[in-house]
């Protein structure tokens, strides 16, 4: 196995975990759902007026994430300079 192909067959492994562990301390606490599409099907079946108070952050958010991300990557990462392996 190269040291090329290694991260991709591990990626899944830390992305499924931090999931994990999203559900595990938040599910008690507030019986969240972290799929946007999966929440608004929700509060469309509960239909009550308190069940849309917060939903907006579902969209907004990972939006915001996004673009937060998008901007360090290319303030912080792409400032640190990589040493070729000539």
């Amino acid at each position: 196995m190269s040291h090329l192909t290694l991260p991709i067959i591990l990626a899944p492994l830390p992305i499924g975990f931090a999931v994990f562990l999203v559900h595990l301390a938040t599910i008690p606490i507030t019986g969240t759902g972290i799929n946007p599409a999966r929440s608004l099907g929700a509060a469309i079946i509960y239909n009550r007026d308190h069940a849309w108070d917060d939903h907006w952050i579902f969209w907004v958010g990972p939006f915001i994430g996004a673009a937060l991300a998008a901007m360090y990557h290319q303030v912080v990462i792409r400032a640190i300079p990589f040493k070729s392996r000539s």
